[in-house]
């Protein structure tokens, strides 16, 4: 037998493969999305305009950035 793989035999393998299944009860992942979860809670449109007023922010500071550098060697 030798060159031939070996399959070890899974009890109750319905031909899924390793499919993983979510565990069932109250530890499952639906928990991070009802509001028994602990923790901070926003919207996905805040995350959004949070995320579009940073990028905004690092734009203008490297817009200033650019613009102190230019007036800085244009002085001296």
């Amino acid at each position: 037998m030798s060159g031939s793989v070996r399959r070890r035999a899974n009890a109750g393998n319905s031909g899924e493969g390793n499919v993983r299944r979510p565990p069932q009860g109250s530890g499952s992942l639906l928990r991070f999305y009802t509001d028994e979860s602990p923790g901070l809670k926003i919207t996905p449109v805040v995350v959004l305009g949070m995320s579009v007023c940073f990028i905004g922010f690092v734009t203008m500071l490297h817009a200033i950035a650019k613009i102190s550098a230019y007036t800085s060697s244009k002085s001296a």
